[in-house]
């Protein structure tokens, strides 16, 4: 008799099962919340010294003008992160005189080199520009990108200065002013 149960009851297991698995439909979801935020991040990077430094020489004869000395510190960098707003087309980078002057009868140029490294639409150099207090652009068309961290990456930055107004020029040692820089949307 037992045997006859077991029999019984294994046919009936196998028949039934197909239905017991198939007949059980449960259904699930999550939801996945991902949060974007607006990135804007500027950093200027240097080997050793994050000072420029340029010396006007005296003339070497009689009749002669002033030399200038180029400055020593030309591994300068300046690295970004961007993340813009869906509406935000781009942005810029801006430099200007924030603090202190540039002397009178003297000129000061900085050039942002073609982007090193990066990944993203990252920007385009504007070529040389003049400093003063005015803000100027640099580096335009910025979008979502990175430029990588350190020396070496994104755009290195070179200084040159010129007379440009000789009888301008005053003895006054050592002047300092700062260069200001500003990731700014358009």
């Amino acid at each position: 008799m037992r045997n006859l149960i077991l029999k019984h009851g294994c046919w009936l297991f196998f028949i039934l099962n197909p239905f017991i698995v198939f007949g059980q439909w449960e259904t699930g979801q999550t939801t996945v919340v991902l949060s974007i935020p607006e990135v804007a991040l500027l950093d200027i990077e240097f080997e050793s010294d994050d000072r420029i430094h340029f010396a006007l020489l005296p003339a070497a004869e009689a009749g002669t003008s002033s030399v200038i000395e180029e400055s020593s510190a030309t591994n300068l960098w300046i690295n970004y992160s961007s993340a813009l707003r869906v509406s935000q087309n781009s942005r810029s980078i801006t430099a200007e005189v924030s603090q202190g002057q540039i002397p009178l009868g003297i000129k000061l140029y900085l050039e942002a080199s073609a982007l090193s490294g990066g990944t993203g639409q990252c920007g385009a150099t504007t070529g040389r520009v003049e400093l003063s207090n005015q803000s100027r652009p640099i580096i335009s068309g910025i979008g979502n990108c990175f430029t990588g961290d350190g020396i070496n990456k994104g755009h290195q930055l070179s200084f040159a200065i010129e007379i440009s107004d000789y009888p301008e020029l005053k003895s006054s040692g050592e002047i300092n002013f700062l260069i200001l820089y500003t990731l700014t949307d358009n």
